[in-house]
C-alpha cells in the first residue's frame, strides 16, 4: 500500500503494526510504513509473539515518557526556585532604592547608588520644571493673543471683536485674568529688554519694536564709528 511520506527525509510516523511514533526514512512510496521493532514478527503466524513485542515497546515508550515527564518536572520546579530567587532579589533592590528615594539616605547602603539616584532626581525636577515652565509661557502667549482679540477701551463697553463686552464670552473670561497677563508680559518684556530667552509671541510691540530698532542702532553705530571728512584729511595734515 503506498503512502503519501515525503521521500529520503527522516521524519517520524506512526507505525501500521504498533501504532506508535517511530523514526523513518522512506526510499519509495511502496515502502511499508512499519517500524523496525515489527519487521520481525509480521505474518499471521506470529501474532503471538507480535502482541508480546507490542506490549514490550509500548511499555518502553511509557517509561521513557514518565521518565520524561519527571525530568521535566525537576527542570520546571528549578526553573521556578531560580525566578523566585531573582524576584526577591529585584524586590530588595527595589525596596532600597525606594527607600534612598523617599530620603532614607542615611540607612541606604549603598552611598554611589544614593548619590546617583541624587543627581538624577535633581536632574529629573529641573527638566520637569523647565517642561512646565514652557507649557505656561505657550499657554499666556495664546491668552495675551486672545487679549488682543477681546479687548476694550478704558471705560468702553464694545470689545475689539465688536460685540459688547457683557455679551462676549472670550472677554468676560480673559477679564479674570488680566492680573496675571500683565504680570506674566512684564516679565517677559524685561526679559525681551535684556536681551535675554523670552516667552513674548512675535507680533508683541515689545518684540517687533526691539526687531525694528537693532538695524537703526547697527546703523548709528557704523555711522559714528566711520571718520568725518575732516577727520580724514586731518590725519593726512599731519603726515
Amino acid at each position: 500500500m503506498p503512502h503519501d511520506y515525503p521521500l529520503h527525509t527522516p521524519l517520524e510516523a506512526r507505525c501500521l503494526c504498533c501504532g506508535s511514533l517511530q523514526p523513518f526514512t522512506f526510499t519509495a512510496d511502496s515502502d511499508q510504513v512499519v517500524c523496525v521493532h515489527c519487521r520481525s514478527h509480521l505474518g499471521p503466524e506470529k501474532a503471538e509473539r507480535r502482541d508480546l513485542a507490542h506490549i514490550a515497546l509500548w511499555s518502553a515508550i511509557s517509561e521513557a515518557q514518565a521518565i520524561a515527564a519527571s525530568e521535566a518536572e525537576a527542570l520546571a520546579a528549578a526553573d521556578a526556585a531560580a525566578a523566585a530567587r531573582s524576584i526577591a532579589e529585584l524586590e530588595a533592590t527595589v525596596a532600597d532604592l525606594s527607600a534612598t528615594v523617599i530620603g532614607q539616605f542615611d540607612a541606604a547602603p549603598a552611598s554611589g547608588v544614593r548619590e546617583q539616584l541624587q543627581s538624577d532626581l535633581v536632574r529629573r525636577a529641573e527638566r520637569a520644571t523647565e517642561l512646565a515652565n514652557r507649557r505656561t509661557d505657550r499657554i499666556m502667549a495664546v491668552l495675551w493673543r486672545l487679549g488682543v482679540l477681546h479687548s476694550a477701551a478704558s471705560g468702553g463697553s464694545t470689545c475689539t471683536c465688536g460685540k459688547s463686552i457683557t455679551a462676549c464670552p472670550e472677554y468676560r473670561i480673559l477679564s479674570s485674568e488680566q492680573q496675571v497677563l500683565r504680570e506674566w508680559e512684564a516679565k517677559n518684556v524685561a526679559l525681551a529688554a535684556a536681551g535675554s530667552r523670552h516667552a513674548l509671541p512675535p507680533e508683541h510691540p515689545a518684540v517687533t519694536d526691539a526687531a525694528g530698532s537693532a538695524p537703526a542702532a547697527t546703523s548709528a553705530t557704523r555711522h559714528s564709528t566711520r571718520p568725518s571728512r575732516q577727520e580724514r584729511s586731518g590725519r593726512f595734515d599731519r603726515r
